[in-house]
């Protein structure tokens, strides 16, 4: 789930303050590089805000790795479908650096959300949103080549891309880490 300090979502005072209430009802972990914070077939019990670091979530399929996106700090992870149902996840997300999250409950937030109930105005908007980032996504990926999609990704987030491997980017934009590495020496040039 991509949510951005730049973005408006947070900007908003009502927003922000419901992010708050949730931050502090979470745990705060020291998670290292290649911890998985998230696993197939785990109950979804929990989403998370990130502090510091990268992560990435992705799935296997047909026994190919598929990444499927990054969060960043100021973001919140989880696998939506699986959290909100209270399913097995689909996805696992990894930690691609030594971070800082702060983990949250469902548990923690229902009895939030009974004792804040604007607080369930605030999961819609951002479930809503996250539909957004994944429609956004679908779209870039079929209009644009993998080249601008890696242009926009460097131009939302530099430092963190740097810090991802290669494989990872080149998953995300389905071509081959060759590929991606012509694209990226093209471009220093």
């Amino acid at each position: 789930m991509y949510i951005n300090p730049n973005n408006a979502l947070i900007q908003d005072p009502v927003a922000s303050s419901a992010l708050r209430l949730m931050v502090n009802a979470g745990k705060r972990e020291r998670v290292n590089k290649g911890t998985l914070i998230l696993i197939e077939g785990q109950t979804c019990d929990f989403l998370f805000f990130v502090v510091s670091g990268a992560f990435r979530a992705f799935r296997w399929v047909e026994d190919k790795e598929v990444t499927i996106g990054f969060t960043f700090c100021g973001d919140v992870d989880t696998c939506p479908y699986a959290f909100f149902n209270g399913l097995p996840s689909l996805d696992i997300i990894e930690a691609l650096s030594d971070g800082v999250i702060i983990r949250i409950k469902k548990s923690d937030i229902d009895k939030l959300v009974l004792e804040k109930p604007e607080l369930k105005e605030f999961l819609t908007l951002l479930l809503s949103h996250y539909t957004e980032v994944l429609i956004s996504r679908i779209i870039e990926h079929r209009i644009l080549t993998a080249e601008e999609i890696y242009h926009n990704l460097l131009s939302r987030q530099p430092d963190e891309v740097a810090k991802i491997p290669l494989q990872h980017i080149a998953s995300y934009l389905g071509i081959t880490k060759e590929r991606l590495s012509r694209i990226r020496k093209k471009h220093r040039n």
